[in-house]
């Protein structure tokens, strides 16, 4: 999959993008929510960036859906310093993410997903992230959706 910079908004309603493009950077981008319980520990880990093996180099962005859809109030308690949160309906479209919490790490230099998938746990995502940039891959994280079987 190519990957897409993110155009969206910040929590204050202004506009903000995250590069992930030609940055020859890795980047890592969480879809998360405010009001999934699954996502918790994923939050409480971007406050925490040596929880669970995540204590990494990676550009990381937390991603939610628009304002219409997120609580900002619930997302302002929950968004970690230092970890931009972006709202975008589009970006959750272009990554093909079909719920929270979900993982995606872009390699900068090749523009392109390098893995993906259900982010089940800290240590679950870490370890993938880890074997991706070690380039021994591995199989990727299952979607809810397999990408065969997404419709436009």
């Amino acid at each position: 999959m190519i990957a897409a910079d993110l155009r969206g908004v910040g929590l204050d309603g202004s506009p903000l993008s995250h590069e992930v493009l030609g940055t020859g950077r890795w980047t890592l981008l969480f879809f998360l929510s405010s009001g999934c319980q699954g996502c918790l520990e994923i939050w409480d880990a971007l406050h925490r960036r040596n929880a669970g093996g995540m204590a990494t180099d990676e550009d990381v962005v937390a991603v939610t859906r628009g304002m219409n859809t997120e609580n900002v109030d619930e997302l302002g308690l929950l968004a970690p310093e230092g970890v931009p949160v972006l709202m975008s309906d589009e970006a959750w479209s272009s990554y093909r993410v079909e719920g929270p919490p979900f993982f995606v790490l872009v390699d900068g230099s090749s523009d392109r997903v390098v893995t993906e998938g259900v982010a089940w746990g800290v240590s679950q995502v870490a370890g993938h992230v880890r074997r991706a940039r070690e380039g021994t891959g591995g199989p990727e994280v299952p979607r809810l959706v397999p990408p065969s079987e997404h419709r436009e």
